[in-house]
């Protein structure tokens, strides 16, 4: 099957970059004769990073995608395709790309982290929320999370107000269950996300809120 591979486009013969001292030249040198040598091979993503410490993003997109094709399930494949996408600027791609590490892989905390940045730059705070919770729910100790939290919290939810701006009493997990089964999401995640600033450190909590925001963001929910 490889032998195949060696006459397609990333087994093509590449003319080697000059060295410059920088370490990046001889690293993309050698992979590239890796590629060259084994178009199939997984070490298309840390070219991909080397070309894009260089800037050469063209490259590091092209070579993600086509390693990719090889190997769709390579999670660093598709979170080095995602930041040269972030470094030309085409956030939505990376995004998307992001969303299927997340989806596969709920715990890669490095795509987290990247989605994090993204949804701060956009000032995309619902999702930005989801995105801190989930990352609390698998380290409450991480610092930039909980950085986003501790802005973001103090934001009122349309679950977290009633009707004359008052909030509510009764905050705990069973009533915040009973509505979720409703289908009430808007107003379990107000309740989980005062819940949460009581126990800022409870990673059940945090899972619960990406849950919950995740279905506010993707179903209509009932008034």
């Amino acid at each position: 099957m490889a032998d195949k591979d060696k006459g397609g486009k990333t087994g093509k013969k590449t003319a080697p970059l000059h060295p410059d001292g920088t370490g990046d030249v001889e690293e993309i040198n050698r992979y590239r004769e890796i590629l060259a040598r084994e178009s199939s091979s997984l070490v298309f993503a840390a070219l991909s990073e080397a070309y894009r410490r260089r800037n050469m993003l063209d490259q590091a997109i092209a070579v993600c995608k086509t390693g990719l094709h090889h190997h769709p399930g390579f999670v660093s494949g598709r979170v080095a395709l995602a930041r040269a996408y972030v470094d030309k600027g085409d956030t939505d791609r990376a995004v998307k790309e992001l969303e299927r590490v997340i989806l596969t892989a709920p715990d890669n905390l490095i795509a987290q982290g990247l989605l994090l940045a993204i949804y701060e730059e956009k000032h995309d705070w619902d999702n930005l929320e989801k995105t801190v919770h989930r990352i609390l729910s698998l380290d409450p100790q991480d610092e930039r999370a909980r950085k986003s939290w501790q802005t973001l919290r103090t934001q009122p939810t349309v679950g977290e107000n009633g009707a004359g701006g008052e909030y509510r009493e009764i905050v705990t997990q069973t009533l915040a269950e009973i509505y979720a089964s409703q289908g009430y999401y808007d107003k379990a995640f107000g309740i989980y996300r005062k819940l949460s600033v009581q126990e800022p450190e409870n990673p059940n909590l945090h899972e619960r809120l990406a849950d919950l925001k995740q279905q506010i963001l993707h179903r209509s929910p009932r008034k």
